[in-house]
């Protein structure tokens, strides 16, 4: 049996040790005590939103404040709504506001997606197409969503994560949040920071 999985494409799969510690930098300038809250998830998601445009998705709207994180389409015209959860642990939290935003993106045709970045060595982004009707609320291990990867979309967004956290990190560690929503307008993402 074929797992799918070459060493070649280890590299590509895992994030780059580089941006890890770019990462890594801008949570210990930008986190809460030493964890993913506050300003450095919103710049984590507003990475992924520019990564996002970088790979070719549109239509993306990147919301800073109430509702899903992010929507993108892609060329095949599916929709996702895509709630992002940052954290060095091995669970992540999902609200109920969390599942409502998502609920509500599915009226519109939207898939519901929770994009998970573990900040560790030999981790990546890893987007889950749960249904909603089984998406969990509370403490979630990240291990119980792997069964609903998109690795197709894992392994296009992935490397430009990686290039696009190298390009802006200077410019972030000057002006945080604020200059990541002026790229986001820059290159035509709407965005919602009010």
């Amino acid at each position: 049996m074929d797992s799918g999985f070459r060493s070649e494409d280890f590299e590509r799969i895992t994030m780059k040790v580089e941006t890890l510690d770019l990462l890594q930098k801008l949570q210990k300038k930008f986190g809460i005590k030493g964890t993913p809250a506050g300003p450095f998830g919103k710049i984590v998601q507003k990475l992924l939103a520019v990564s996002f445009h970088e790979t070719g998705f549109t239509d993306i709207v990147e919301r800073g404040v109430q509702g899903v994180d992010i929507d993108v389409t892609w060329k095949s015209n599916e929709k996702f709504a895509i709630e992002v959860k940052t954290t060095g642990k091995l669970s992540i939290d999902v609200s109920s506001d969390n599942l409502h935003a998502l609920r509500d993106r599915t009226k519109e045709g939207y898939l519901p997606i929770i994009a998970v970045l573990r900040l560790s060595p030999l981790e990546n982004w890893m987007f889950a197409k749960i249904p909603l009707e089984e998406i969990p609320t509370g403490s979630v291990l990240i291990e119980k969503l792997r069964t609903y990867r998109l690795r197709d979309m894992e392994n296009r967004v992935s490397p430009w994560f990686d290039s696009v956290v190298r390009e802006l990190f200077n410019e972030i560690m000057r002006k945080g949040e604020q200059y990541l929503i002026e790229k986001l307008k820059h290159i035509g993402i709407i965005t919602n920071d009010y």
